[in-house]
């Protein structure tokens, strides 16, 4: 067992056993793609051994379901806040994929690259990468909708459109920071984007 874990808890050696699991499926997911990763691998990228990873999890997809619940991924999907204005609550989306991107760069490049290996139509990641969109999309639309009610998203926009719009711009800079690296600066351009669409598509006060 790694030293850091000796001495604690049983609840406290599972989580951490957990969370280097995660962060090392996400490292591996990172450099070579999940389906070109194995759960040996990744038991011993976290050092375990292939025995308690199968004990922990018993499938390389069960890992995989962890991953997608991860804390992390939760953040970028939040349930609406009633306090905020609809659009920012629309916009929240550039914020919160800027702060993981602040906070944790790998995590989030394993996010992009396993949500673009989902376009194999046999990926085993497809219907989870399916899902997470799927809900983040919805957000996005149910935050420009309120933003009408609310007087903070112009009245006459198209929401179909503006929910398609601000998604498409946040994965095509990730499709770039992916492909390009830190050459391209995904944080500068997803500020650059969000001004953007605030200005297109937010109310603008009249003083």
């Amino acid at each position: 067992m790694p030293a850091r874990a000796r001495g604690l808890t049983q609840p406290q050696r599972v989580e951490i056993s957990n969370r280097r699991l995660i962060e090392a499926a996400a490292a591996l997911i990172a450099e070579k793609g999940w389906e070109a990763t194995t759960a040996a691998e990744i038991g011993r990228r976290a050092g375990y051994s292939r025995a308690m990873v199968h004990a922990r999890y018993g499938s390389k997809d069960a890992i995989l379901d962890a991953f997608f619940l991860d804390d992390q991924i939760k953040r970028l999907s939040p349930e609406p806040d009633p306090t905020a204005f609809g659009l920012a609550e629309a916009m929240g989306h550039f914020d919160r994929v800027q702060e993981l991107y602040n906070e944790d760069r790998d995590f989030l490049r394993a996010l992009f690259v396993a949500t673009f290996e989902a376009v194999k139509t046999t990926s085993a990641l497809r219907g989870r990468v399916q899902a997470l969109l799927e809900h983040g999309i919805d957000r996005v639309a149910a935050g420009l909708r309120r933003g009408v009610d609310d007087r903070s998203v112009r009245s006459d926009i198209d929401i179909a459109r503006a929910t398609n719009d601000i998604s498409s711009a946040i994965f095509g800079a990730a499709y770039l920071w992916t492909v390009l690296g830190d050459d391209y600066d995904l944080g500068r351009e997803l500020s650059y984007i969000r001004g953007r669409f605030m200005d297109d598509y937010g109310v603008q006060s009249s003083s």
